[in-house]
């Protein structure tokens, strides 16, 4: 799907500051995709710039703050969820908190003088509100893109200087426009994703390569970077259908969380199933290439690349928040299947290895949807640089219609 593209037509490079945050490891995931394609399309001619935003205006709590947030989603789930509804629409609420500022302006002012982009692009919702902050103050006047990497419309992500917005599906697209964001300013371009997902691959040579075998559905169970998984499904699994020891074979991600993967090494030695544990893994496109189905929490990341390879999907346990907009889109697109609990799981499991036409069916999906997809990311972004920007006028029109 990649190649070499004309380059762009200033001497110079084009220089695109993406401003991403370490809460969650799909903001940065994004930037990585962005930099990543734009290496492989346009070689120098253009430059990427990627930085923490949280740890460039809070060196000292950025870490503090993306450990409890993470907590807090593990602890507290309902309640993040109920804070997320309560400020979905750009409303009295939504618009106070965004009224206040937690961290001072003037490094990401330094870092915009020093950098001299020619486009911000954020992946991050507080460097979206930021950017448009300085924009307002007149302090800067570069193009800014917000690429959305959920399939949600959540008011943060919103804010009156933002000249055009990068959505995931035609229905984030809805949803924005009927938050008051004037339809010319969206793109639905998907959620850019690195492009090791676009490659076409062998499977039988992969499961080789891993040391999987050729005969089995290939089951991978991925709970996020962050490794947010419930290991009780697999003891329900083993237990509940003997028949899928023989038929089935897993491959478990468990991310940065080391507890939880000691857990299921000392497991797999005991269980009847056939298990392959695994930590942080790099060639994560691989380990989605071999495999036929996948089960995962709903990140809006994670899920554009399993729908880039055109792997079919289970839902088991989302979070409240952005990951049940995630969770609606799939499963209405016909890219997934919602597991309620563990006996919902086993359920699905085993009609999916019975039926293999299901799984074909929802990868047949994944390409259709994937077609849709009408804007190319990066191109926006270096078309944008000689547009001209929101102006203080645009900015009192968008909050009248949002109030």
């Amino acid at each position: 799907m990649y190649s070499r593209m004309e380059t762009p037509a200033k001497q110079q490079p084009v220089k695109v500051l993406v401003l991403t945050g370490s809460i969650g490891h799909g903001h940065i995931q994004t930037a990585n995709a962005i930099r990543d394609t734009a290496a492989r399309r346009f070689g120098r001619q253009v430059d990427v710039q990627i930085v923490d935003y949280l740890e460039q205006v809070a060196p000292h709590l950025h870490g503090v703050g993306s450990y409890c947030f993470i907590q807090f989603l593990k602890m507290l789930p309902s309640m993040y969820g109920m804070a997320f509804e309560m400020t979905r629409k750009d409303r009295m609420l939504a618009q106070m908190i965004k009224r206040v500022r937690f961290t001072s302006l003037k490094p990401l002012t330094k870092l915009i003088q020093d950098s001299k982009p020619d486009v911000i692009v954020s992946t991050f919702p507080a460097a979206s509100a930021a950017v448009s902050k300085l924009k307002e103050k007149g302090v800067v006047s570069v193009p800014s893109i917000t690429v959305i990497t959920d399939h949600t419309d959540h008011s943060f992500w919103l804010y009156p200087y933002t000249d055009l917005y990068m959505v995931g599906s035609d229905n984030a697209r809805r949803m924005l426009i009927a938050q008051g964001i004037d339809p010319k300013s969206i793109e639905v371009t998907g959620i850019p994703v690195r492009p090791p997902f676009y490659e076409t691959y062998d499977k039988v040579a992969l499961r080789e390569k891993h040391g999987l075998s050729q005969d089995k559905m290939t089951v991978l169970l991925m709970g996020g970077g962050c490794g947010l998984m419930d290991p009780s499904m697999l003891e329900n699994l083993e237990y509940s259908v003997p028949e899928l020891t023989e038929k089935t074979q897993f491959i478990i991600v468990c991310g940065s969380n080391e507890k939880l993967r000691h857990q299921l090494d000392a497991w797999s030695a005991t269980t009847s199933l056939s298990i392959h544990v695994k930590g942080y893994v790099q060639d994560i496109h691989e380990l989605m290439a071999l495999s036929d189905v996948m089960i995962t929490k709903s990140g809006g990341v994670t899920t554009a690349e399993a729908m880039a390879l055109q792997l079919p999907l289970i839902v088991y346990k989302p979070l409240p928040g952005q990951e049940q907009d995630n969770i609606r889109y799939l499963v209405h697109n016909g890219l997934a299947q919602c597991a309620h609990n563990a006996a919902h799981l086993t359920y699905i499991l085993s009609e999916l290895a019975e039926h293999p036409s299901l799984l074909e069916k929802m990868s047949e999906r994944a390409a259709e949807e994937r077609s849709k997809m009408k804007g190319d990311a990066l191109a926006l972004m270096l078309e944008l640089r000689d547009q001209p920007v929101h102006t203080p006028v645009l900015m009192k029109k968008w909050l009248r219609r949002t109030v």
